[in-house]
């Protein structure tokens, strides 16, 4: 089953590579009529600068729900701690396993990506009143404000569905449900702002969900095996 998942991965991203252009400007004229139609929208702003500051916020209150009982702290708020902390447990490989998946995953990996290829943002491209070239998806641009491949807010916001991986069985379902209900979301925005094109959130989740698995893969499920053995 894995590697079938692995091989349909394999093929939609050959797919999307190989038919990247066509894709990428057919859906960005299906948004563009003398502008993008949500650029200057108030909700694409507000998701345009909180949503990765929402993203680390989350991150840091969950380091600090682990942190915080290991140290020594006055008698009171120990014990205000340990009430929070003993509703919410956090575990020494799950703490691991959430901080490789956002600072591997959802920032090294894109901002690897956006500072290598420079891509250009569909609004910034000369197709769309921008001053930059158009370029494919993985073809290096040379457009010095370009950071459209992958899409960083899509991949900030795909945390989400790592830490949903992390929620008790009986509301996993749920918690991951609504995660990628969100990181939808977010992706549809940033395709109708002109932010990015299609190609950019997909292979934000194509990539950066794709590490995200195989690093909960690597932690817990095989560990658990080696440990059974």
């Amino acid at each position: 089953m894995l590697y079938f998942f692995i091989l349909l991965l394999i093929l939609a991203g050959t797919a999307l590579v190989y038919f990247s252009d066509v894709l990428d400007l057919f859906c960005a004229n299906l948004f563009y009529q003398n502008g993008f139609y949500l650029k200057d929208s108030f909700w694409i702003e507000m998701i345009d600068f909180y949503m990765e500051y929402i993203i680390c916020l989350l991150y840091a209150t969950v380091l600090g729900l682990w942190i915080l009982p290991k140290l020594h702290l006055p008698g009171v708020i120990q014990n205000k701690l340990s009430f929070i902390t003993h509703k919410i447990s956090i575990k020494t490989n799950q703490i691991i396993y959430l901080s490789l998946c956002f600072l591997g995953a959802c920032v090294a990996l894109p901002y690897g990506c956006k500072i290598f290829f420079h891509r250009a943002r569909p609004y910034q491209t000369d197709i769309y009143g921008g001053e930059c070239s158009f370029t494919a998806a993985f073809e290096k641009s040379f457009c010095p404000i370009g950071d459209s491949f992958i899409s960083g807010h899509t991949s900030f916001s795909l945390w989400l569905f790592a830490l949903a991986l992390m929620l008790p069985k009986k509301i996993r379902t749920i918690g991951v449900v609504l995660a990628l209900g969100i990181v939808l979301f977010v992706a549809c925005c940033r395709l109708l702002g002109g932010y990015h094109y299609l190609t950019d959130v997909a292979f934000a989740f194509l990539l950066v969900g794709s590490c995200i698995l195989i690093i909960y893969r690597k932690i817990f499920v095989s560990a658990s095996a080696f440990n059974q053995d």
